[in-house]
């Protein structure tokens, strides 16, 4: 793993897609991170439980299970890493309407296979969707991640996958704007750095001739 510092704040959801704000995880420029969400595994636990995928009761119980089995634990942490930086390949490559390696899509769909034994067929009131097992594997945070990946590459939604346009920050989201022109992964953020450096370039004084 690479010596990058810890997160001052906590995961921003942003991406509008859980595939998405797992990549987003890591601050920055992938090939020079500022931050890391991802430092340990109870570190994707609270992910998880941000992103809403799991309860507070099964997030204590990964815990706790972690820290009975760290050897196992930190193999989950490996290789959650590794997932995520895959999806941000996968689908920062399709953004820019570039074709993904074959390798990194097989992973995505490695992962998506190996969460879906853990998965059934329920109705609900709108229709048949996927209800998850009650097992509680360490590896569990990682089933709805691959689950989401592997559904937004079959989405309409894949048209509209954008990276950020501050050239400093590399976060990927799902433009659902009206007009599909958002540019910025957080206006809060991004957004408002970019408009304080238009602000200052517009009203930089002018230089002053020197006289001949």
């Amino acid at each position: 793993m690479r010596d990058t510092p810890r997160a001052d704040h906590n995961v921003e959801f942003v991406g509008g897609s859980i595939a998405l704000d797992f990549a987003n995880t890591l601050g920055g420029m992938h090939s020079a991170p500022t931050h890391e969400h991802l430092l340990e595994y109870r570190d994707l636990v609270d992910f998880a439980r941000g992103a809403g995928t799991l309860t507070l009761s099964q997030a204590r119980r990964l815990v706790d299970e972690a820290s009975r089995q760290p050897a196992r634990a930190a193999a989950v942490l490996r290789r959650a890493i590794a997932l995520r930086e895959t999806i941000w390949r996968v689908f920062d490559t399709l953004a820019k309407s570039a074709r993904a390696d074959p390798k990194d899509l097989a992973t995505i769909h490695v992962e998506e296979l190996a969460a879906l034994r853990h998965a059934r067929y329920e109705q609900t009131g709108s229709g048949v969707d996927y209800a998850w097992s009650d097992e509680l594997p360490l590896d569990r945070p990682l089933w709805q991640i691959a689950r989401s990946a592997a559904d937004l590459l079959k989405s309409n939604d894949l048209a509209h996958i954008r990276e950020c346009g501050s050239a400093t920050c590399e976060w990927l989201f799902i433009d659902r704007s009206r007009n599909h022109t958002r540019k910025w992964c957080d206006m809060n953020d991004c957004g408002n750095r970019a408009k304080v450096r238009r602000f200052r370039q517009r009203h930089r004084a002018p230089k002053v001739k020197a006289s001949r």
